[in-house]
């Protein structure tokens, strides 16, 4: 090879490795600040940030490096101007990537903030990064010669057909933005659907919204169907939940000696059980008389509907030992009569 050649060679090697080592040190700076600020100011949006931003200016260095060296290799005009486009759209590819990974971190972490009145999902997440990466395929079809104002008439009147093909799917997309975004039903929140199931929300996607049940299983339910359901959400603004339980009794005993048994019980239950709500009288009133049976329902106040199942539990355990020991008779059961042979 002729020494000019490898000059050349040279040369561009070492404005690549110059442009690769500046962006690896602008990476490292950037990232040694913005994972500082997050640590001493507890910014999780800041954070994400510098995760999404990793090794981009290393990446977008070592491309700014190739298009410094690229003219120095010796290359004739043609292949230059090849070599150059296939650079600039390189250097777009590396910014829509990075584009994508950053936005999608910073609204995943916007979205998970409790003190910012935005809806979570990872719908809005994918629709973020379809923007980006939509927008990206644009700029690198202009950059390559291609006509952008045909193609995007083209997928306009296209886009109309496939509209109606994907219509289901479409509806899907704007059901599940129109739940989360109205704040109706949000991820880590319990609900009940109209099918009975009930559980928590795990996430919310572009076409449906996954339901961990207490069983751990996954209820799946596309947006739309959802939409038009009648869903009981449990987590509001006010978490709390009361929890009705009726007891039947023998109508021939004491009530008074019943209700005071049944206060007792449940004031040691508010008072022993994490989830109950403490500081708060229980309740207890008889709602149904007919002989041989008397209903009462005590009433306490759980902190969560899923704390009513421990609340619960021991509230029985408890009355039953107690009835047991105290003589409270349960109703008679009326066995039906033998027939005869």
């Amino acid at each position: 090879m002729p020494s000019n050649a490898l000059s050349h060679v040279g040369d561009a090697a070492l404005w690549l490795a110059a442009g690769t080592l500046a962006g690896l040190v602008i990476d490292q700076l950037v990232f040694a600040i913005l994972r500082g600020r997050a640590r001493t100011r507890g910014f999780r949006t800041m954070g994400r940030l510098a995760e999404g931003l990793r090794w981009f200016p290393t990446t977008l260095g070592m491309v700014a490096g190739a298009a410094l060296a690229s003219p120095r290799i010796g290359l004739s005009a043609q292949n230059l101007r090849a070599t150059q486009t296939g650079i600039r759209i390189l250097a777009i590819l590396v910014v829509t990537v990075f584009s994508a990974r950053i936005l999608s971190k910073v609204v995943r972490a916007l979205t998970q903030r409790e003190d910012l009145p935005l809806p979570s999902g990872s719908i809005f997440v994918n629709l973020a990064r379809g923007a980006v990466w939509i927008l990206g395929g644009l700029a690198i079809l202009a950059t390559a010669g291609v006509s952008v104002a045909p193609l995007v008439t083209a997928l306009g009147v296209g886009g109309l057909a496939v509209g109606l093909a994907l219509q289901p799917t479409l509806e899907n997309v704007f059901s599940g933005i129109q739940l989360i975004a109205s704040r109706q039903i949000q991820t880590g929140d319990f609900i009940r659907l109209d099918s009975g199931d009930e559980g928590t929300v795990l996430d919310v996607t572009w076409r449906n919204t996954t339901v961990r049940k207490l069983s751990n299983d996954v209820v799946i339910v596309p947006n739309s169907v959802l939409a038009r359901a009648a869903v009981t959400n449990f987590s509001t603004a006010d978490k709390e939940f009361v929890l009705v339980l009726p007891i039947s009794v023998a109508s021939a005993g004491d009530p008074d000696k019943v209700e005071r048994i049944v206060l007792e019980v449940a004031r040691s239950v508010i008072a022993d059980v994490p989830g109950a709500v403490k500081g708060l009288e229980p309740g207890a009133g008889f709602s149904e008389f007919t002989p041989p049976t008397a209903v009462l329902n005590v009433t306490v106040r759980c902190n969560s509907y899923q704390d009513r199942f421990t609340v619960r539990h021991e509230l029985i355990r408890r009355l039953a030992k107690r009835f047991a020991d105290e003589g409270v008779a349960a109703p008679p059961v009326a066995y039906p009569s033998a027939r005869k042979a």
